[in-house]
């Protein structure tokens, strides 16, 4: 699998110049800091602001190190296109060595070959404080043990890739280790102050802290495995349980457990994180397993920031500092094992700046014709001043002159990079081409005819339609950035904490999570991502469609601010499943009915739940979320509201509508990985759909991108009310427009 495959690692990140702006002198010292910059969070090197369009080298053997020939050829490529940031990756395997040797050779040779082909580069270094492999093997006291296996040997030959076993259940150092955190992270700072004293600290422009599955800051393993049982995990358990309960009465008036200690109590093993409502946690019988997660994910937050902290303080200058969190879609249903759900711990700390991850890796989002997205609650990250980088690995379809179709697949890698550079730039965030073809990695398996070097952007007219949107982002940086989205989507993440965690056993948080966003995608509007405790941050002005997702974990503050501030403007609210059904304490149907404004009640079905959509005027959609009966379900039992939908079999409504005088309320019972009925609901709300046609939509900063897969006529609509008709060759296409007038900003590939 792709995802986890070739992921993320470790990597240095060279930032320079790239904007209309002053170039900065190579030889001076670099200082670097994000800060808001026309309503964006914006890297600043030498107090210049620049657009973050980053070109990265992966950690595979054979493409890994700066100075070699293939690495070269397409950094000053990149160089040569105004991309003048560039990452490159470290270890502690690297430099710290078991003789106790420490030699930061490495780092000094990775900075000094990216400048020597690209010298007005700084970078930044991606740094592995992941203990090295000989340090673990040395202190097995510190592991990781995995809840539902036993270890599994790494392989002794392959692919020799430090982290390529990442993501299974290997030997790893527990991430409630202190004796790791306090050694690597005096490492850290002594790698620190010894670079600063090279000619080469001079260009570092930035750190970002990695550790866990690819550096990811996942639980090890966590794709197939439960994490940590160790006792490192439950001496760290019950620490977290001390500073939460101060006392063992408190303690057992909150798990229901008369006989409960702090000194004795235990991490919940698998049978105890089996659910025992349905899908939800009865925080009633449940809560010492919401406790467990919320005390692995905050512990995981405090590292990133503990390490991050010793950058801040070690570095001479200012220095921009990151990290991978912020993971939300494309999670595999694994975000209670080894997501990210503390994210606002990190948000709020002043030693991270910006937050990154991959692309979204599914469902249906790499192929031409899909939507290109981040993983993150892009518009949270936005809203809280720090910066996003997406890390797009998603290579084109480099073509040979002797190919008989080259002139479309040409056009296909055109639209590919125009798709994926937009996205992030839309909505007032960055990226980095993450590169494994210079190692010779081949992801999809479509092996390319390259001429030359295997890098994957390595083609002449690719690298000058990068070169032309760069110019093009450049010269906007200094425009005022405003969203274009009329659409708001609202996630929770301490939601998850309350819902099943083990594989599989909650179908409906992964296509309402996923899905939901994905078929908005695909009924042509656009739409802002954003985290439930950041409402308050937002000017509901422009939203004409509010949809709240995963939001079955609500408090009263959370429910009058819907009633009084979204529920308002004729507004269109649309509800899934089951909306305030906890408020952390208890679980009960009455405030799902209060929330939306339709009376729902429990159901119970003899087989697995299947949806009838009647899809106006005379269709209907039938779908099912998952091949298993699961509960709680609900139906609506409102005469008040308009049937839409009911349970196949039975005349239980699903899906409802009711109007109320300043709003419009939609209940959902179940998510459908299919377009309806979110694409009816979005077009017959309000919300601007600026192609009826399955074109992929971007909009935000004065840019209208519009991605169509196949050629031929394409209607786009814009916010105005003018219609504008392309005729597009064969092939895909990414129309690069004025959002306001529809001029075409960059030429139509023909």
């Amino acid at each position: 699998m792709r995802t986890f495959i070739f992921s993320l690692l470790v990597v240095f990140f060279v930032v320079v110049s790239p904007t209309a702006h002053s170039q900065p002198d190579a030889a001076r010292p670099l200082s670097t800091k994000v800060q808001m910059y026309h309503g964006r969070p914006t890297l600043f090197v030498n107090d210049q602001p620049h657009y973050p369009m980053i070109y990265a080298l992966t950690d595979v053997p054979g493409g890994r190190w700066s100075w070699e020939e293939v690495a070269q050829h397409n950094i000053s490529n990149f160089c040569e296109a105004g991309v003048h940031l560039f990452q490159v990756d470290l270890f502690l395997d690297h430099i710290w060595h078991e003789d106790e040797r420490f030699d930061i050779t490495p780092a000094q040779k990775q900075i000094a070959g990216i400048l020597e082909v690209c010298p007005q580069a700084a970078v930044m270094i991606r740094f592995h404080v992941t203990a090295p492999k000989w340090w673990t093997r040395t202190h097995p006291g510190e592991w990781v043990e995995y809840a539902d296996t036993d270890y599994q040997d790494e392989s002794t030959d392959g692919f020799p890739r430090i982290i390529e076993e990442d993501n299974y259940p290997v030997r790893r150092v527990s991430m409630a280790s202190k004796l790791w955190r306090e050694e690597s992270g005096a490492k850290l700072s002594e790698f620190l102050t010894a670079l600063a004293r090279t000619p080469e600290g001079n260009a570092l422009g930035g750190m970002q802290i990695a550790n866990g599955v690819y550096g990811e800051w996942h639980n090890w393993g966590f794709y197939r495995n439960e994490p940590d049982v160790s006792k490192r995990m439950t001496q760290a358990f019950r620490e977290w349980l001390r500073s939460r309960y101060g006392s063992d009465s408190a303690l057992r008036t909150a798990w229901h457990r008369p006989g409960v200690s702090i000194a004795t109590a235990e991490v919940p093993g698998m049978n105890e994180r089996r659910t025992q409502s349905g899908i939800f946690r009865d925080p009633t019988r449940e809560r010492n397993v919401i406790d467990y997660y919320t005390c692995v994910h905050e512990l995981v937050a405090d590292n990133i920031i503990h390490f991050a902290r010793i950058v801040k303080h070690t570095w001479p200058r200012p220095i921009v500092t990151g990290t991978f969190y912020g993971y939300y879609f494309s999670t595999f249903g694994r975000q209670a094992a080894g997501g990210h759900l503390e994210l606002h711990r990190v948000l709020e700390s002043p030693f991270i700046d910006y937050l990154s991850g991959p692309q979204a890796y599914e469902p249906e989002s790499m192929k031409l014709g899909e939507p290109y997205r981040s993983r993150s609650l892009i518009t949270s990250i936005r809203l809280n001043g720090k910066l996003w980088l997406d890390e797009m690995d998603v290579e084109p379809t480099l073509p040979n002159t002797r190919d008989t179709r080259y002139d479309v697949l040409l056009r296909n890698s055109i639209a590919n990079v125009r798709r994926n550079i937009l996205f992030s730039y839309t909505k007032g965030m960055g990226l980095w081409f993450y590169d494994f073809g210079v190692a010779g990695v081949d992801l999809d398996g479509f092996h390319y005819h390259h001429r030359g070097s295997r890098g994957n952007w390595d083609h002449p007219t690719v690298m000058t339609d990068i070169k032309r949107l760069k110019g093009l982002l450049d010269k906007r940086l200094s425009s005022d950035y405003r969203t274009e989205a009329d659409v708001l989507f609202v996630y929770d993440t301490r939601s998850l904490y309350h819902t099943a965690s083990l594989r599989g056993a909650d179908p409906v948080t992964p296509a309402v999570i996923d899905f939901a966003t994905l078929n908005a995608f695909k009924s042509g509007v656009v739409f802002d991502p954003v985290h439930i405790d950041d409402l308050a941050k937002i000017d509901f002005t422009p939203y004409r469609v509010v949809v709240f997702g995963n939001t079955f974990l609500l408090t009263d503050t959370q429910r009058d601010f819907v009633r009084t501030t979204i529920a308002r403007g004729n507004r269109t609210l649309v509800w899934f499943y089951a909306p305030g059904y906890s408020d952390g304490t208890t679980l009960n149907t009455s405030r799902i009915s209060a929330l939306t404004g339709i009376t729902v009640e429990p159901v119970t079905l003899s087989q697995p739940p299947e949806i009838v959509f009647d899809l106006p005027p005379d269709s209907a959609v039938t779908y099912r979320v998952g091949e298993q009966s699961f509960g709680p379900l609900f139906a609506v039992s409102d005469p008040g509201s308009d049937a839409f939908g009911h349970y196949k079999g039975t005349e239980k409504v699903a899906i409802a509508r009711k109007s109320f005088p300043d709003h419009t309320s939609w209940y959902i019972g179940l998510p459908n990985t299919g377009t309806e009925p979110m694409r009816h609901i979005l077009g017959s709300s309000g919300a601007h759909v600026y192609s009826a046609s399955g074109d992929v939509i971007y909009a935000g900063a004065g840019i209208l991108a519009v991605h169509a897969k196949d050629g031929g006529t394409h209607v786009i609509s814009l916010n105005n009310g003018k219609r504008m008709s392309f005729e597009l060759p064969e092939g895909a296409t990414t129309l690069v427009l004025d959002s306001e007038n529809g001029e075409i900003l960059l030429p139509i590939p023909q």
